[in-house]
C-alpha cells in the first residue's frame, strides 16, 4: 500500500509537469466517459432496471393473436373464460386507454383515462397514496360509478386538497366519486391521469360479442413457482380450446404472453444499444488517441527510465508507475464525466421526455457510479497499457548512451494506433452520414397534400348530451351556433358561427343574414 501511495503521488507530480498534455487527456476522457454513463444510465433505467413493483419478474402481459397479427385486443368473453379456466394467473384483469371529458371544476378538459380491472391494481400490488381502490363489487355492471385520480391531475387540477375525496366530478355528463390518488409516479398504462372499473361496461351487448375487440390488454401476476414457459403453455391450451368451442370468432386465434417489461421497451430497446455501442465507440477512439500521447510522451522519458532501471528498478516496478499514472488520469477524467453525465441526462429528457419510457426513473444512481468508476479504471488501464509495456522494454547502456535504439518498434505501435483510430472514426462517420441523410430524406418525403400553416385535431362528443347520429351531425354541421334566419335562408353553406347571433343571443332579420354571410366569408 505503501509503494502504491508512493506511486501516485509521484505519478500525480509528473502529469503537472506536462499540464497541456494532461489537460487534452482529462478532456478526451471525460467527454468520452461522460457519454458513455449517460447513455448508460438511459439503459440501465429502461432496460436493465425491474419495473418499480414488488416481484415484477413475475408480471405478464397478455393480448389475444391472430394468422395475421401477433398482436390483437382481446374480447371481453375470451378474458372471462382466461381468468376463469386459468391455473396459472395469481391476479389477471384487463385495461384499455380511452378518454373523459371531465367538467364543471373550471374549464373543461379532455383526460386521458384508464377503463381498468380491480384485479390490475392487486396483481401489480399497489394501493393509493390516499383514500382507496375500487373493488371487484364496484367493477361490473351496475356497480357504483368512481374514479381513481393520478396525482399529477390531483396536483394540477384539485390544487392537491385531500377535500375533494368522496366528492362528485362530472365525466362526460355523469357524476362520479373521486375514492382514491395514486402516489406520485404510478403510471399504468403510460400517459394516463384517471382509472375507471372496466368492468361496468362488461354488461352492454357490443361487449359481450365474442368477436368484439374493444381494445383491450391484458395484465396478469403468475403464481409463486411458476415459470414464463409454464404459462405460455397452459393460456395455449385455454386458448386453443376456446377456438374449438367458437370457431366462428377465434378461429386461428392464440394468446399471447409476454414479460410486462417487454411491452415497455420493446420500441426502444434496440435504438439504445445501438446507440450505446455508438458512444462505446467513440471511447475507444479516445483510448487510442491518448495512447497515441502517452507512446510519444514515454519517449520523451527513456532516459528517466533508464536511470530507474539502472538503479535497480525492474520491468514490472517501471510498468507499475506508468500504469499508475494513466489509472490516475482515467479516475480524474470519469470524475468530470460524471459531472458531464449528469448534464447530458437532463439534456436527453429535455429534448425528449415522452420518448423515452420510465424517463422518470432516469438518475445517476448506484449502478451509474459502479459503471462509471468501473469504466473509468478499465479504461485507464486500457490506454496505459501499451505505453507501460513499452517503457518495461528499456536497454540501459544504450539509451543512456542516447543511441534511441527500438524506436522502430515504438513508430510500428504507433503507426497501429492511428490505423485503429481512422478505422473506428470511419465507421462512425459512414454511419451518422447515413443517419443524416436519411433523416433529410424522410424530411423531404412529399404527403401529397399541402400542409403549411395547417393543425390536426379530433372532437369527441359526450354520449349522454348528443345519442342520436342527428345530433352529433348538428353539432358537426354547427347548427347549434348558426342562428335561424341563417339556415331558413341557407346562406350558410359552409358551418360557421354566426357571430350576430352569438352576439345578439337571437335570430335576426334576414338583412342582417346577408351580413352575416357575407363576413363569414371572408374570415
Amino acid at each position: 500500500m505503501t509503494t502504491l501511495w508512493q506511486d501516485v503521488r509521484y505519478g500525480i507530480r509528473m502529469l503537472l509537469k506536462n499540464p497541456g498534455i494532461t489537460f487534452i487527456v482529462i478532456l478526451a476522457l471525460a467527454l468520452g466517459i461522460g457519454a458513455n454513463t449517460a447513455i448508460f444510465s438511459v439503459v440501465n433505467a429502461v432496460l436493465l432496471r425491474p419495473l418499480p413493483f414488488a416481484e415484477a419478474d413475475q408480471l405478464v402481459f397478455l393480448n389475444e393473436t391472430s394468422k395475421a397479427m401477433d398482436e390483437i385486443s382481446v374480447s371481453y368473453p375470451n378474458f372471462t373464460d382466461w381468468r376463469n379456466q386459468n391455473k396459472v394467473f395469481e391476479k389477471i384483469g384487463v385495461y384499455n386507454r380511452g378518454s373523459y371529458n371531465l367538467t364543471g371544476a373550471g374549464e373543461a378538459e379532455r383526460i386521458i383515462t384508464a377503463q381498468m380491472s380491480a384485479d390490475i391494481f392487486a396483481a401489480l400490488r399497489v394501493n393509493a397514496g390516499w383514500g382507496r381502490l375500487y373493488t371487484n363489487d364496484e367493477d361490473k355492471p351496475g356497480g357504483d360509478p368512481v374514479v381513481v385520480l393520478s396525482y399529477p391531475l390531483w396536483q394540477r387540477r384539485f390544487g392537491g386538497q385531500t377535500s375533494i375525496l368522496n366528492q362528485p366530478i362530472s365525466l362526460n355528463g355523469k357524476n362520479y366519486t373521486v375514492i382514491g390518488i395514486m402516489p406520485e409516479g404510478f403510471q399504468i398504462p403510460t400517459r394516463v391521469e384517471m382509472w375507471v372499473p372496466v368492468g361496468q361496461l362488461s354488461g352492454q351487448s357490443n361487449w359481450q360479442q365474442r368477436g368484439n375487440h374493444p381494445g383491450l390488454y391484458g395484465v396478469a401476476r403468475l403464481k409463486p413457482g411458476v415459470s414464463l414457459a409454464a404459462a405460455r403453455a397452459e393460456m395455449d391450451m385455454i386458448g386453443a380450446n376456446l377456438e374449438k368451442q367458437y370457431n366462428d370468432s377465434n378461429a386461428g386465434n392464440g394468446v399471447g404472453v409476454r414479460p410486462l417489461l417487454e411491452i415497455y421497451v420493446s420500441d426502444i430497446r434496440r435504438p439504445l444499444w445501438v446507440l450505446f455501442a455508438a458512444v462505446g465507440f467513440v471511447l475507444l477512439i479516445a483510448c487510442a488517441n491518448i495512447a497515441n500521447l502517452l507512446l510519444a510522451r514515454a519517449s520523451a522519458r527513456q532516459k528517466e527510465m533508464a536511470i530507474r532501471a539502472a538503479m535497480g528498478a525492474g520491468r514490472w516496478r517501471i510498468a507499475r508507475q506508468l500504469l499508475t499514472e494513466s489509472v490516475v488520469l482515467g479516475l480524474i477524467g470519469g470524475s468530470l464525466g460524471l459531472l458531464l453525465a449528469r448534464w447530458g441526462v437532463a439534456l436527453i429528457l429535455y429534448i425528449s421526455p415522452d420518448a423515452i419510457p420510465r424517463s422518470k426513473e432516469i438518475a445517476l444512481d448506484w449502478r451509474v457510479m459502479v459503471f462509471t468508476i468501473g469504466v473509468s479504471f478499465v479504461t485507464g488501464l486500457l490506454f496505459g497499457l501499451v505505453p507501460a509495456l513499452q517503457a518495461g522494454v528499456v536497454d540501459v547502456h544504450e539509451t543512456l548512451k542516447e543511441t534511441g535504439r527500438g524506436t522502430s518498434r515504438r513508430h510500428w505501435l504507433r503507426s497501429s494506433l492511428v490505423v485503429v483510430e481512422v478505422g473506428t472514426t470511419l465507421v462512425l462517420l459512414i454511419g451518422a452520414g447515413l443517419m443524416i441523410r436519411s433523416f433529410y430524406r424522410l424530411q423531404k418525403v412529399n404527403p401529397g397534400f399541402s400542409y403549411e400553416h395547417l393543425t390536426s385535431f379530433s372532437v369527441s362528443l359526450p354520449e349522454k348530451k348528443y345519442k342520436t347520429n342527428i345530433q352529433q351531425e348538428g353539432f358537426y354541421n354547427g347548427y347549434s351556433k348558426t342562428c335561424a334566419a341563417c339556415r331558413e335562408s341557407k346562406l350558410l353553406l359552409q358551418p360557421r358561427v354566426c357571430r350576430w347571433a352569438t352576439m345578439a343571443g337571437k335570430p335576426h332579420s334576414l338583412l342582417m343574414a346577408v351580413r352575416c354571410r357575407l363576413e363569414i366569408k371572408f374570415l
